[in-house]
């Protein structure tokens, strides 16, 4: 029996991987301080197959199953018609753990909203450790093809930006694209001939919309300074440009090692990118199968 200062076999365990979190961070920005992205671009493009889960998860999955493709608990992998096999050895994860806030003001339903007072670990295991039906699609991982395919991508998903995206021609500008939160500008005379990379350059802006203009504040003056901006920006377009079968990590290698190696701002930037990424690949994707999300 533990004593009301011992911790129990889950606290120690949720403890334990909060310690491999903040490691791995650790690493992470000392790697990037000695100049070096590899191992953070690899943890990036990982993170866009699981842009539904808390930084924290994210970094707990790829530690312990870095090819997976997916995770679910036992039972939603029994209800998607696979079964975990025998030996396989489980993913642990975050899942918060929260309580009535009876101080605040009831909310529609008639109940008091709940807070977040800690977190315990919760069991899954990756797409690779279960046999049985199909997987789920993810064809929405790549885009195959040439230039028109590029092309009629960009069309369609500017259709799903926040705010209207637009062609300007500006020769004497040396701007790829920007934005002012209210709109997306694209520089005809940089990006139109080269449909990949203004695919890029229009992540990059729409991530500013989303981490700089619709997040935090309502103007970029209200967020980090500017070049932490532009490695947020940067950032998150390498993921959603990742996703969609564009390779920019010799755009960004040498850019990212700027964060420098202050673990802090990078878990800050990381966790703004990770929410951004996710609402921009909501707004673009169908509904997700149910039975594969899992709390964190």
């Amino acid at each position: 029996m533990t004593t009301p200062d011992q911790p129990t076999a889950s606290q120690t365990i949720t403890a334990e991987l909060l310690h491999h979190i903040d490691a791995r961070l650790n690493h992470l920005a000392d790697q990037l301080g000695r100049g070096a992205s590899a191992e953070l671009l690899t943890f990036m493009r990982f993170s866009a197959q699981f842009h539904r889960y808390s930084l924290n998860n994210q970094l707990l999955i790829w530690l312990a199953a870095p090819a997976a493709r997916h995770v679910a608990g036992f039972h939603a992998w029994k209800a998607l018609g696979r079964r975990v096999m025998k030996g396989a050895k489980a993913v642990r994860i975050l899942a918060p753990l929260t309580v009535p806030d009876h101080a605040a003001a009831l909310g529609p339903d008639g109940r008091s909203p709940r807070v977040v007072v800690g977190f315990r670990y919760v069991s899954v295991f990756a797409d690779h450790d279960t046999e049985g039906a199909p997987l789920p699609g993810d064809a929405f991982l790549t885009v195959q093809g040439g230039d028109d395919r590029d092309r009629a991508l960009l069309q369609r998903l500017v259709c799903a930006a926040p705010v209207p995206v637009q062609w300007e021609t500006h020769d004497h500008i040396a701007a790829h694209g920007w934005t002012d939160g209210g709109r997306i500008v694209l520089n005809t005379s940089r990006c139109a001939d080269e449909p990949a990379h203004a695919l890029r350059v229009f992540f990059h802006e729409w991530a500013h919309v989303a981490l700089h203009f619709q997040g935090a504040g309502t103007r970029a003056e209200d967020c980090p300074d500017r070049h932490t901006r532009e490695l947020e920006a940067d950032a998150a377009a390498y993921v959603l440009s990742h996703v969609h079968g564009i390779d920019a990590a010799p755009q960004v290698a040498d850019y990212i090692t700027l964060w420098g190696g202050n673990p802090a701002t990078l878990r800050a930037s990381l966790t703004r990118i990770v929410r951004a990424v996710s609402g921009i690949l909501g707004a673009l994707e169908p509904p997700p199968v149910p039975a594969i999300q899992v709390a964190g």
